[in-house]
């Protein structure tokens, strides 16, 4: 039993089901509602897209243990209780772990992308393979280099949101004259697709940053350079107050878009974003200890969660 519960904390379940849910609200709550009212039928399978989301799980998975395989000495500096790979796991245990969820996530991926493409597969199995590449170098080189690690994985949060709109299309590519009846339906479809994964984007990367304040100490005796190390912890807030504001600009634009289109619910449910936004940046002005940024952490999802939420009111 304590192995079983390590390995869900490993791969980090809690994230893997944000994950899961943004996938399936963009499919079932924004894309598949408006091709029902439009008496379009032409949203793929229920199947095809569970093996696409079991496929962007695993790969994740395995990319958030391979990650604490690259990461142990740090993770030991700066959470020796919560210390899994080396400790309840072997490094060649961990290592085992990765590439079986890796292998599971591209298998699911490729079932997927045969089930809507048929000989057209190659081009989201692809995709899937490329973010396996990049995830499994931001663990072992990127994530050292300034910027670049924080803009990975927010990149590969976006990318999930982004996933079920590309999906949709590259099924519509079989038939052209499905593409043309559908393709303003589409265009609708990615502003606000887009919409969600800039905001999945930019409270990410928010996200990323706090990390690197409240590992600071750790991630500088490993010669990381993230943000706080190079520029300073001062100018990593302020980076990250700045970046506040703009998502609170955005989401307060978003939020007058859809009072024109009068979805007030959804607009409601952002009023917690809002609400959450100010809060971090309140939290942050005046953090300095580790637990003040693992606060400011716990925040910044709970903006993630109630901002994806709102699609289920559009």
């Amino acid at each position: 039993m304590i192995k079983i519960n390590a390995f869900f904390r490993l791969i980090r379940w809690p994230n893997l089901l944000m994950i899961a849910l943004m996938m399936c609200l963009v499919h079932y709550c924004l894309m598949s509602p408006l091709f029902e009212s439009s008496y379009l039928n032409m949203v793929p399978s229920s199947a095809t897209f569970i093996f696409l989301l079991l496929s962007m799980v695993f790969i994740v998975a395995g990319a958030y243990i391979i990650n604490d395989y690259f990461d142990v000495s740090i993770d030991t500096f700066n959470k020796p209780d919560k210390v899994i790979v080396g400790k309840i796991f072997s490094e060649s245990e961990a290592l085992f772990f990765y590439r079986i969820l890796t292998v599971f996530g591209l298998v699911c991926g490729g079932i997927s992308s045969v089930l809507i493409m048929r000989w057209k597969f190659l081009t989201l199995f692809l995709c899937l393979l490329l973010l396996c590449g990049l995830l499994y170098f931001y663990s072992c080189r990127y994530k050292r280099i300034l910027l670049l690690g924080n803009f990975i994985v927010a990149f590969a949060v976006a990318f999930a949101v982004f996933l079920p709109w590309l999906f949709e299309m590259l099924y519509l590519t079989q038939n052209w004259l499905l593409l043309s009846t559908a393709k303003s339906l589409m265009l609708v479809l990615l502003e606000f697709v887009m919409i969600y994964s800039v905001f999945a984007f930019l409270s990410t990367f928010i996200r990323e940053i706090i990390k690197d304040l409240e590992d600071y100490q750790g991630d500088a005796n490993d010669n990381r350079r993230t943000i706080p190390v190079v520029w300073g912890g001062k100018t990593a807030k302020i980076i990250v107050l700045v970046l506040i504001l703009i998502l609170l600009f955005l989401v307060a634009f978003y939020q007058y878009r859809l009072f024109l289109m009068e979805a007030n619910a959804a607009m409601f449910v952002l009023v917690a974003v809002d609400v959450f936004c100010i809060a971090l940046f309140m939290q942050l002005l005046n953090a300095d200890k580790k637990k003040d940024y693992h606060a400011a952490s716990i925040i910044s999802k709970l903006i993630m969660l109630f901002g994806i939420i709102s699609m289920v009111f559009i």
